[in-house]
This record gives C-alpha cells, sequence and structure tokens, in this order.
C-alpha cells in the first residue's frame, strides 16, 4: 500500500471563496486514507516549471519526501492561450513603458478586438512535455507512481472568455495520455466521467465546486484502491 503521496496542483484542487477545504478532493483523500501520509504542495498559478526547478531541480516536491505515489494536476496554467507572447515585443513595451493607466486601458482595447491565441501560453507543448517526462524519470528513480489528473474540459463560460481552451485543453492532455501508454508505473486519470455536463461542476469558468471536487475523489480513490491491491497481491 502507498505510505506517503505526494500532491501537487493548481488552484484547481484548493479551497476558494465558493468551496470549502472540507470539500476539496484533497481533503476527502486524506480523510479516506488516514494511515497514509499525504503530503499537499499545491500552490495557485502553479505550471510544470515548478516540478523540475522547486528546491533544485524540483527535489523539494519529489526526492526531499521520497513518496510512494505523486498526484499531478497541473496545465491549466501551462495551456490557457493568452492575449500576447511574453517574449514578444508588445508585452515588453506595454509592461516597460506604460504605466498602469496606459496599460490597462490598452489591454481592455486588445481584448475587444481579438481572442486570445492559442500560440501564446505560458508553457509551450514541448516544455510541458520535457518537465513531465523529466519528472517521470526521476518518479521511477526512486520507485513512486504517478498519477496524473487530466486538465477539465472546458466549460461554456471558459469557451466565451478563449474560444481556442478547448484544442489547447486536448494537446496537452495527450501529452500525459502518451505518457501513461508509454511507462507502466504513469497513470493517466480522467477527472470527470465521460457525459458529465462540466457546467454544472464548475464555481467559475475552470475551478471546481463542491460537487466537482467529490467525482475527482471518488475517481482517485477507486484508482488509488487498485493500484494497493495490485501491490499487495
Amino acid at each position: 500500500m502507498f505510505k506517503r503521496i505526494v500532491i501537487i496542483t493548481d488552484s484547481v484542487g484548493m479551497p476558494r471563496d465558493d468551496v470549502s477545504y472540507e470539500d476539496t478532493w484533497i481533503y476527502l483523500l486524506k480523510k479516506e486514507f488516514p494511515d497514509t501520509d499525504i503530503i499537499d504542495r499545491s500552490a495557485r498559478g502553479t505550471t510544470s516549471l515548478r516540478i523540475v526547478t522547486e528546491g533544485g531541480g524540483g527535489k523539494d516536491l519529489l526526492e526531499t519526501y521520497h513518496p510512494d505515489c505523486v498526484i499531478l494536476q497541473l496545465g491549466i496554467t501551462d495551456c490557457a492561450p493568452r492575449l500576447f507572447d511574453k517574449k514578444g515585443f508588445t508585452y515588453s513595451f506595454i509592461n516597460t513603458f506604460l504605466n498602469k493607466k496606459l496599460r490597462d486601458s490598452y489591454i481592455r482595447h486588445v481584448k475587444k478586438h481579438r481572442v486570445r491565441n492559442p500560440l501564446y501560453t505560458e508553457i509551450s507543448p514541448f516544455m510541458f512535455q520535457a518537465h513531465i517526462e523529466s519528472f517521470a524519470q526521476r518518479a521511477l528513480n526512486i520507485g513512486a507512481s504517478i498519477i496524473a489528473i487530466g486538465i477539465l474540459p472546458p466549460s461554456s463560460l471558459f469557451y466565451s472568455k478563449s474560444p481556442h481552451i478547448g484544442s489547447n485543453i486536448d494537446r496537452y492532455n495527450s501529452i500525459y495520455k502518451n505518457m501513461a501508454r508509454n511507462n507502466s508505473d504513469f497513470y493517466y486519470l480522467d477527472p470527470v466521467p465521460d457525459g458529465s455536463v462540466i457546467d454544472e461542476l464548475c464555481v467559475d469558468e475552470l475551478h471546481l465546486n463542491s460537487r466537482g471536487h467529490k467525482i475527482v475523489f471518488s475517481r482517485l480513490k477507486e484508482l488509488i484502491n487498485s493500484l494497493n491491491h495490485r501491490k499487495i497481491t
């Protein structure tokens, strides 16, 4: 059985004004497995860069704790389309030479006249894959399993704000799925069952409500119990 699990998630797994800590899948998992040391390393705005840098090469999210299992819920911050390329001239110019009032006015203007570009992301698909592959190899080296929770499907509100979000989510989730196909101790978990209406499971465009957290918890519990059973037998 898993003796120690490290959880690495962004704000999707965390409590917020509309969702208490006791309603999160993290709390429910701790309550379900009281004999497992479950270490919560969640942080708002987390990207996959964190798992290869924090503590020096990412060791503070893996090797420092030497877990049996790591649960990842990352990717939406990495893949969400942006209005500006952070490496481009425009982004540099407005943040260097415009005061806050002018900058905010310009950004409002841009939002009215163009949509978020699917090529402008915080972390490129190439780098996202590199981060996940590197982390998976390090986990393999210490005998840790990885459960990757897929990026949530986009709600209608998310689509209205970012029309290309669906294709980006599919692209980044495919990286997780390929990892699971090619690595025996890497598991991909669909966050919600097929046919679920994601709009009914979110408090906004991307964060889960209490019902959504319960669904993720239920699917995680089933997978963890299955993996624990394999280890016993």
